[in-house]
């Protein structure tokens, strides 16, 4: 992931509102979407793009670091963003469903799977050549425990949902499509918790900071990347972890 401004790639000045992230994230995103260009590479990356913008700026502990520190600060931490038009597709799923206005009788929001991440290992060439066992340290988001990734506090008063005012009904056009199905949001309650959690702010997630021992093979080449799998961001909704990859960097003995 090279240096990159999220908020030039979305049009949008820095300080912009989440709502204004949102709707230029849904504009860019259906405009560079795979079916609506087949088979056009441009496109494609594009579209990963706004979708690492997005998932960047979207997100207060993320879109923190990064107007602190830019994209070098998220490569610090391990953020790899997007690299297969697969990933975007499967972690926004439900966004796309809700922007083409299909929401079906019975749709519930469904967990999506956490970002990978990856760390850089640096190694002495004595130590690659013999195998290691190094001890690292990774920031990863993890379900809030507090909430069970829900984002709203339990115990807070029930208000009517904003979508569909209480009515738990949604009916949404878009071009030739119309839906009316149960509200997305409220699950057809009609109603949602009034408080988000103080524990992650809402987000359902929270950042932890994760001791990890990686196992070294002997004769590890340079630039090698190892895989451990389920070590990566926690899903939303207690959905599936993403997975760490250790890139390995030798150094080079002074001559």
């Amino acid at each position: 992931m090279s240096s990159r401004d999220y908020y030039d790639i979305l049009g949008l000045k820095k300080g912009a509102s989440l709502d204004h992230i949102r709707k230029r994230f849904r504009k860019l995103a259906l405009r560079y979407h795979p079916d609506r260009n087949p088979g056009d590479p441009i496109s494609e990356e594009m579209f990963k793009l706004v979708a690492e913008a997005y998932h960047v700026l979207s997100d207060h502990i993320r879109r923190h670091l990064y107007d602190h520190k830019g994209s070098e600060g998220l490569k610090e931490k391990g953020y790899r963003g997007f690299e297969r038009t697969e990933d975007v597709l499967r972690s926004f799923a439900s966004d796309f469903f809700d922007f083409l206005g299909i929401l079906g009788p019975n749709r519930q929001p469904h967990p999506s799977r956490g970002a990978d991440l990856c760390y850089q290992l640096e190694l002495s060439s004595e130590e690659a050549a013999s195998g290691a066992e190094k001890h690292i340290q990774v920031s990863t988001m993890e379900t809030c425990p507090k909430c069970r990734g829900n984002g709203v506090k339990q115990t807070s008063l029930l208000q009517d949902c904003p979508l569909c005012h209480g009515s738990g009904k949604y009916t949404a056009t878009s071009g030739i499509f119309t839906a009316i199905g149960e509200c997305a949001k409220c699950n057809g309650k009609g109603s949602l918790r009034s408080l988000s959690c103080d524990s992650c702010n809402g987000q359902g997630r929270h950042e932890i900071k994760k001791d990890l021992l990686v196992h070294i093979p002997a004769g590890v080449e340079n630039n090698t990347r190892l895989k451990i799998s389920h070590e990566g961001d926690g899903g939303e909704l207690n959905g599936e972890e993403g997975d760490l990859y250790v890139d390995i960097r030798i150094k080079l003995n002074p001559p």
